[in-house]
């Protein structure tokens, strides 16, 4: 009995020595391997960062290059093009490019909207804004939430002494309801002095509300029912709630000079709809859920939709409302549509070549996520925010790069937006890995401040950018639930 017990005893103890020793050992690969990802972790972001630079050559390269397009050498296509006459050259890609006129030699002036004037918190309770934008008079700021409302706010208000003129602010502003988190919203333009009362709110669940946006409205209900739409069925586009897409809606555009918006979806379509004849005397006949007669009417009109083969991600409005530019994930280039000549097509490559003409030219590695013209020179300047840390400007209906703004973060992850300065001399963009607001000067390409916490910026991760077309005057929704106007410091 007793040899039993001390075989037992010793059995015990190397098997506890062998756990310890297996425990040893495990939490030594474990230390390896943690320093082996550390490595790994900071090789990654060497690669990256070489990955940058090499793109940044690549470009580079591209427009310093005086021969015919990567296409036409490799592919064996004729280099005696119109440019040639009896063998000498009439003009070299060089010349053109030289020729070119580049209106952002000189720096910006140093003016711009630096100064966080305005903090409206939770401005949609506790849950998180999505996107932001100004009414074109710069009074009203509409945000939309993923507690599914769109909330308009009088954010100067904000600006009365006393700690608490912000909250009263946020307590003061008007939420309706939209049934799906609001993803973009956008103001119907004011022409000649005149403009409709109305914001387009795009949601997650495919609609498109247009609602009153007057502070002098007096009925219950601001959401706009359309004319003659008497059921759920799905009308060219129009259902008895409004405009209506398959999924959900990735951005909403007014034409400037015309009440016409365009909407894009997820679904791969575009519908431009035309607006007008606002109704809000209520009759006998315009009841709601709640049997309330409080529903204002607006008519609408679809008169143009397209259908594309992959989500259309960013689209904006063109030589007055003329033009309608649309990018698509998946292609490589942009789509110019003239409006005047039945929507006619243009494809313009994002690769600085021709689009279309080789395998090489139809591909590019990146997704254009936010469109955004320029304020001056008649938006003869596109700004594209893309998923790869880069964002472009580009000169309208072209193919020439005049800008690459590198610096930031953005991947296929992110939700990249870019705006302008008013003096179209500065663009504004966000990161995906800093709580921030970048600032580039546009002709030096480099960024000359982030607005970040420290000057009183946001602490969450920037969700939309909004800036004005007329004043020195940006707006920003972030992650920290907060709604920030941005105003040129004194």
């Amino acid at each position: 009995f007793f040899l039993n017990n001390q075989r037992n005893s010793s059995m015990d103890l190397l098997r506890d020595i062998g756990q310890a020793d297996q425990l040893t050992s495990a939490r030594e690969e474990n230390r390896v391997l943690q320093e082996k990802v550390k490595e790994l972790t900071v090789r990654v972001h060497e690669l990256l960062a070489e990955n940058q630079s090499l793109k940044a050559e690549v470009e580079l390269y591209r427009r310093e290059c005086a021969l015919p397009t990567f296409s036409k050498l490799t592919l064996g296509g004729n280099h005696n093009d119109d440019n040639i006459v009896g063998g000498e050259a009439k003009g070299s890609f060089i010349d053109t490019m030289d020729d070119e006129i580049d209106d952002f030699v000189t720096s910006g002036n140093g003016l711009y909207p630096d100064d966080p004037a305005v903090t409206l918190p939770q401005i949609h309770g506790h849950s998180n804004p999505l996107c932001c934008v100004l009414h074109p008079d710069d009074s009203t700021l509409a945000t939309g939430g993923a507690d599914s409302c769109l909330n308009l706010c009088r954010w100067g208000s904000a600006l009365a002494p006393g700690d608490e003129s912000s909250v009263k602010a946020v307590n003061d502003a008007i939420n309706i309801s939209c049934g799906a988190p609001v993803i973009c919203a956008s103001f119907a333009q004011v022409n000649q002095g005149r403009g409709l009362p109305i914001v387009a709110a795009g949601c997650m669940d495919g609609s498109v509300r247009l609602v009153h946006c007057g502070f002098d409205f007096c009925g219950s209900e601001r959401i706009l029912k359309p004319e003659s739409v008497g059921s759920e069925r799905v009308v060219n586009g129009i259902n008895e709630r409004g405009i209506r897409h398959g999924k959900y809606v990735k951005n909403v555009v007014w034409s400037p000079n015309a009440p016409i918006v365009a909407t894009a979806s997820a679904d791969g379509t575009v519908q431009l709809t035309k607006v007008g004849n606002m109704d809000c005397v209520m009759s006998d006949d315009d009841d709601d859920d709640d049997g309330n007669n409080n529903h204002g009417t607006v008519s609408m009109e679809v008169i143009q939709s397209m259908h594309f083969d992959g989500p259309v991600e960013s689209i904006c409005f063109l030589d007055d409302g003329d033009t309608l530019c649309c990018y698509v994930r998946g292609t490589s280039y942009l789509s110019y549509f003239d409006l005047k000549d039945g929507c006619k097509q243009t494809k313009m490559s994002l690769n600085g070549e021709s689009a279309g003409t080789g395998c090489f030219d139809e591909h590019v590695s990146f997704a254009v996520l936010s469109l955004n013209p320029s304020p001056n020179n008649g938006g003869k300047y596109l700004a594209a925010a893309t998923d790869t840390s880069r964002n472009i400007i580009l000169e309208t209906r072209s193919e020439r790069i005049v800008r690459n703004l590198y610096g930031h973060k953005n991947d296929g992850f992110s939700n990249p937006k870019i705006a302008w300065s008013s003096s179209g001399q500065y663009l504004y963009g966000n990161a995906q890995d800093e709580s921030c607001v970048c600032v580039w000067d546009i002709a030096s390409s480099s960024i000359v401040k982030r607005l970040d916490v420290g000057m009183g910026g946001h602490s969450g991760f920037v969700r939309d950018i909004y800036s004005s077309r007329n004043t020195d005057t940006v707006a920003t929704v972030s992650f920290d639930k907060s709604a920030k106007v941005w105003l040129r410091g004194l």
